[in-house]
């Protein structure tokens, strides 16, 4: 499972002039603007997404919870967002599966150097676009039967259904009927 770990404030700014530009709401409003952005792009079975931005004193929510299956941090007072998003990465399991979306220097440079992958915000933003794009124009998943087949009493339903079900039909060879060649 990757995980990504995303330096909200950054994110926040990075939207500036794009399509989801979120600079303009209220602080409270920005962020759930961007997890709700987050949560409806994210790929559940492929990724986990924690959120980490700069806390408050007078911040009244938990300093860590899950919404929309995001996990949103907030950083402890005198302690800033982006001390938190090093040492999240600095004590993952493994690095290699890291990325992480900041376009700070402190950040990057130890993400980078520990194995992290880094992307600026406004790549991701576009990136996350772009994805969410493909998804709507892709054709729509092909049904399971098509490569495993349909269960053997949809088979007996369509046979009885179409007449090829001798004991319910009785054979109708012998009275000019094509049934030998629709059995064919």
């Amino acid at each position: 499972m990757f995980h990504i770990i995303i330096d909200g404030y950054n994110l926040l700014h990075a939207s500036r002039g794009m399509d989801h530009d979120w600079t303009h709401l209220e602080l409270e409003e920005a962020r759930a603007a961007i997890i709700n952005f987050l949560a409806t792009r994210r790929q559940p079975t492929r990724e986990d997404i924690t959120i980490v931005f700069d806390g408050a004193a007078e911040l009244l929510q938990a300093r860590a919870t899950r919404i929309q299956g995001i996990e949103v941090v907030f950083s402890e007072p005198g302690v800033n967002a982006d001390e938190v998003i090093r040492d999240m990465v600095k004590t993952a399991p493994n690095p290699k599966s890291v990325l992480v979306v900041t376009g700070d220097r402190q950040i990057k440079e130890p993400a980078l150097k520990i194995g992290a992958k880094v992307v600026s915000p406004a790549s991701f933003l576009e990136r996350a676009e772009e994805e969410s794009e493909k998804r709507k124009k892709a054709p729509p998943r092909e049904p399971r039967e098509k490569y495993v087949g349909i269960d053997k009493g949809q088979v007996a339903m369509w046979r009885r259904i179409f007449g090829f079900d001798k004991e319910e039909y009785g054979d109708k060879d012998d009275e000019g009927g094509n049934d030998k060649e629709m059995r064919r």
